[in-house]
């Protein structure tokens, strides 16, 4: 067995029992929500039976009053939405009580898709969410949100082990705050933990949006980098009709690929394994490089055969945007597909205006990484 094979083989581990973790959290999550509802249907029925054998009361009327509505919140009411069309009306609404420093982006595929789900538990996934996003914010900062249909697969295992093939509709929240580190992602879903002082929040945001996200047999992908950002990930299943799930043959689809070779740039090791297996898998030869300088001295060595250059945008040494520079002062003609976690306002304004430039959000499936890379490769010289 080879270094990388190793190393390939402990992320699978660790994220399998990441998957076996969050399953946890999911099924704790669910049995808090049934006994609150439980202990809600017990007020009820105490209070009704006081209403009948006592004189009239308006403080047990409004006790009553009160448990309905949490009863009424806690019974999930699936309807079919729209996803990106009931995400833009959240955000509207979302945005008033954001302070004026945080820039709210907004973008979306009009035909996403449809998913079926409580309107009220979705817009409670987003206002925890877009609240972690804010407190990340305290100077200002961009949270940038988008609607995608994806398409998941065996393919897509090495990065969310807890893949159910089929089509889903996801929404993607990134922020540009204080992002976390390795050991303070590894508790984030953890009821009460949190990373904010004493007497701010109780600590159930992210358990409580990711034991939501379950119910609706949706999943929930964190990625951050400490003084980066964070990127939250919600994919919700798609439906043709109501209670009737896309068919899970199409996420089974043969993935697109080529021959071409392409330079891989990615400072993380379980995102440089995962795509390099993957890009190999369906024919491609891939160069890897650990980090920007690496990543240019690799594509010195190797600029005659390369085809594509995929690389990360924070990095040591030289990052993502810097290493273009010094290629394109080279080479006008290769194609380069950056990857981040994170809005990249700067991305858009500047080098997103080459052509011969795209940009995949991590954490990316394995369908939107490759139909990228096939559309950069596919487009016609400039």
């Amino acid at each position: 067995m080879t270094a990388e094979d190793a190393a390939a083989q402990l992320a699978r581990e660790r994220a399998l029992k990441q998957a076996e973790k969050m399953e946890t959290i999911g099924r704790l999550t669910g049995a808090i929500a049934q006994q609150f509802n439980e202990l809600l249907t017990a007020i009820l029925t105490r209070a009704a039976a006081l209403a009948q054998s006592g004189p009239p009361s308006r403080d047990l009327d409004a006790l009553k009053e009160t448990a309905q509505r949490g009863a009424e919140q806690a019974l999930r009411k699936l309807q079919p939405l729209v996803l990106t069309e009931f995400v833009r009306d959240a955000l509207d609404a979302v945005r008033r009580g954001l302070p004026a420093g945080i820039d709210v982006q907004f973008e979306a595929d009009e035909d996403a898709g449809v998913i079926e789900a409580d309107p009220a538990a979705v817009k409670q996934i987003l206002l925890h969410l877009v609240t972690n996003a804010r407190d990340a914010m305290p100077r200002g900062g961009t949270l940038h949100v988008e609607v995608r249909r994806a398409r998941l697969g065996a393919a897509d295992r090495p990065l969310h082990a807890w893949v159910e093939p089929g089509s889903y509709v996801s929404v993607a929240l990134s922020d540009t705050g204080v992002g976390m580190d390795a050991r303070t992602l590894a508790r984030v879903f953890e009821p009460f933990f949190t990373t904010k002082p004493v007497g701010v929040g109780t600590g159930l945001g992210m358990s409580m949006a990711y034991g939501l996200v379950k119910q609706h047999r949706g999943y929930l992908h964190l990625y951050s980098e400490v003084g980066q950002g964070t990127t939250v990930k919600v994919y919700f299943p798609a439906v043709r009709a109501r209670g009737v799930p896309e068919a899970a043959a199409e996420a089974d689809e043969p993935l697109p690929g080529g021959t071409e070779t392409i330079l891989l740039v990615e400072d993380d090791q379980t995102m440089r394994l995962a795509a390099q297996q993957l890009l190999s898998k369906v024919g491609y030869r891939v160069v890897t490089a650990v980090d920007g300088q690496n990543g240019l001295d690799a594509y010195r060595a190797h600029r005659a055969a390369l085809n594509l250059v995929i690389t990360d945008v924070v990095m040591p040494k030289l990052s993502g945007f810097d290493l273009y520079q010094a290629i394109r002062g080279e080479s006008r003609g290769v194609r380069v597909l950056f990857m981040s976690g994170f809005p990249a306002p700067n991305f858009r304004k500047t080098v997103g205006q080459d052509p011969r430039v795209a940009f995949v959000t991590k954490p990316w499936t394995a369908s939107e990484l490759l139909a990228q890379v096939r559309q950069l490769l596919e487009a016609p010289h400039a």
